[in-house]
This record gives C-alpha cells, sequence and structure tokens, in this order.
C-alpha cells in the first residue's frame, strides 16, 4: 500500500485553536486509510516538510492549495523533488477553479473537487501501474502530456464516509491540548452569493448533483462521540458548515440528541434572514454559544446586487433582534472593499 504525505498550512495558532486545522486531509486521510494507506501531514516551514520526508519516505505528496498560497508549495514541490522520489499531487480551491497548474514544472496531477471517491481510485490505480489517464477529476501530465478529465457525480450520501482522522494532526503537541475542535455536518449551500467559492462550484455541478448534502444526526453524533473519547480536553465545538441551519427538522433531531450524548458548547454560522424563533430554541436547546452572522454589507445595492445576498435589511434586523431577545451572543461579517465600494457606501 503507498505512503501519502498531506502537505497543508499549519501553524501554531490553528493547532492550538483546534477549530482552524485544514479540514480537508483529515477526510481525505481517513477514506485512504479505509483502502489500507498509510498517511501523514506535514507544513509548519519547508524544513519541516523534507524532515518529514526523511523520516515517513512517502511514494506520493499531496498538497492542499488555497489561492495566494500555491507559489510556495510549487517551490516546496520542486525542491523536495530534487531530493526524494516523489509522486506530487495537488488538491483543494485552487486547483479546482484553477487547474492548468497542472501545466507547472513538477506536477504530476491536480485533483477538481472532491477527492472522496478520485483520489483512492487514482492512487490504487497508480500503485498498480494502471492506467491514470482516465480517472474522473483528475487532470494528469504522463510523459510530459496532460489529460484532462471531466468530473464524477457528488456522492449523494455522506453517511457513506469515515468520520475525519483527527488523528492524523496528533504528532503535534500544540492540537492534542487544543480546547476548541472543528466539525463538519455537511457539503455545499444552496445559496449563490458571488464572491463564494460556491457560487463556481455550482456551474461544476453534473445534472443529478445535490446542491446541499448533510450527514444524519446519528452520524455526526457517533464521530463526536469518538472526539470525545480520544480528545478529552475539548470543550467548545466550531461547526464550520457555511450554514448549520438550513434543514429546520435536522436541528429539532440534533437538539434532541446532541446535548444528551455530547453536551459541548459551539458556535455555527446562519444567514440573518433565515433565522427563526423555533430554530434558535432549538439551538438553545442543543447548547449554542456563539453564533457568526454573515451580512457582508449594509448597503443595499453593495449586498444584494454585488454580492448577491438576497436579504432585506428589515430581514437583516428581525434575525438580530431575535437572537438578542432569545439573549445569544453573536457577531457579523462583513467584506470592506467590495466592488462598488466606496467611503460613503
Amino acid at each position: 500500500m503507498s505512503r501519502i504525505l498531506f502537505i497543508a498550512h499549519i501553524d501554531r495558532t490553528m493547532l492550538l485553536s483546534g477549530g482552524f486545522v485544514t479540514f480537508g486531509p483529515m477526510w481525505l486521510s481517513a477514506v485512504l486509510k479505509k483502502d489500507g494507506h498509510q498517511t501523514s501531514i506535514a507544513g509548519v516551514n519547508y524544513n519541516e516538510v523534507e524532515k518529514t520526508c526523511m523520516e515517513f519516505k512517502p511514494d506520493i505528496v499531496a498538497f492542499t492549495t488555497f489561492s495566494g498560497g500555491q507559489n510556495r508549495y510549487l517551490d516546496w514541490n520542486r525542491r523536495l523533488k530534487q531530493k526524494f522520489k516523489l509522486y506530487s499531487m495537488f488538491g483543494g480551491p485552487h486547483v479546482t477553479f484553477s487547474p492548468e497548474m497542472i501545466e507547472e514544472e513538477g506536477v504530476d496531477a491536480v485533483c477538481r473537487g472532491e477527492g472522496f471517491e478520485a483520489m483512492p481510485e487514482f492512487i490504487n490505480k497508480l500503485e498498480k501501474g494502471e492506467d491514470i489517464t482516465n480517472v474522473k477529476n483528475w487532470w494528469v501530465k504522463v510523459d510530459g502530456k496532460i489529460y484532462k478529465n471531466e468530473q464524477r457525480p457528488l456522492i449523494k450520501d455522506l453517511d457513506i464516509l469515515p468520520p475525519p482522522d483527527r488523528s492524523l494532526y496528533d504528532r503535534y503537541k500544540d492540537y492534542r491540548l487544543a480546547r476548541t475542535a472543528t466539525v463538519m455536518t455537511s457539503q455545499g449551500c444552496p445559496f449563490n452569493c458571488t464572491y463564494c467559492h460556491n457560487h463556481q462550484l455550482h456551474k461544476m455541478r453534473l445534472k443529478g448533483d445535490p446542491i446541499f448534502r448533510q450527514r444524519s444526526v446519528d452520524h455526526v453524533i457517533e464521530e463526536l462521540k469518538g472526539l470525545k473519547r480520544d480528545y478529552p480536553k475539548v470543550e467548545y465545538l466550531i461547526f464550520r458548515d457555511e450554514i448549520l441551519t438550513v434543514n429546520p427538522k435536522w436541528i429539532k433531531e440534533f437538539a434532541e440528541k446532541y446535548p444528551k450524548e455530547i453536551g459541548i458548547p459551539f458556535y455555527c454560522l446562519m444567514r440573518p434572514e433565515i433565522i427563526k424563533e423555533e430554530v434558535i430554541d432549538d439551538l438553545i436547546k442543543a447548547g449554542i454559544f456563539y453564533v457568526g452572522i454573515g451580512v457582508e454589507s449594509g448597503n443595499d445595492f453593495i449586498r444584494n446586487k454585488v454580492l448577491n445576498r438576497k436579504m432585506t435589511k428589515e430581514q437583516i434586523i428581525r434575525g438580530m433582534k431575535i437572537l438578542r431577545d432569545k439573549k445569544v451572543m453573536f457577531s457579523m461579517y462583513n467584506i470592506v472593499g467590495a466592488p462598488h465600494e466606496t467611503l460613503e457606501t
């Protein structure tokens, strides 16, 4: 079986907060381990990455790329390939939207979109010496020629996935001591804000692909039972779903089971115009501590025409009032410097 080293942005603040480690490698590590592969992670700096390569001896390095950091990883990849025999693949938001990164020196393959099925299939074929030029989601370079493959359908039932492999970060003491952890119950977002990556992901969906997918409450609870067992210091959870409360029925079931089985205070994101009293009551019952609200701009034109938020000032104020009346702490997210914005707007 193959040895895969994930390379992602890692710093001490991220590790201690627990809530802001790069989430993708944990889930991909879980599906790869299920197939019998071995995984590790690095990314604090180049020296740490090189040292990890010497110790772990990976067959594959898998970079998680965000726009703005891709050039650093291209440099790291070139330097690593001068010292080690490695197959290098790149995934994450940057190459999903800019797959032409495959043209860069030293880049062997890039994965567009989800890797839950694409990555194990690709690695298993690579390991067996089979044809890797026709695996969906992958753009791959073989003997200097680039093969561009189409997208595969999204997984419709997230419950088929194993829980994220949180142990991937255990090599870092700060992570093991963290009092906060990250959770994601869903993939996607039913809204279409112009500044968000989901705006572009919607365009990549195939016919029949769901726009929003959420794991069952029971699946999430089982994951969190493992988190409580393995990381007993955790006392606060950050739900990093785009919007946790898309499905009120899900929240109602969650409010019944979460406080009994888990009972850890938590944070989540919401949109102001979908805040309803009954949903907030369920969140309070579940143990909500803090809510983040995306407003993005107080100017109607910027908010609704430029950013496509589709919410009125009256809806925003109504949502904030419900939270205030229910004594739920919240903060608002706002974008400064949006297109067409001036000092007056």
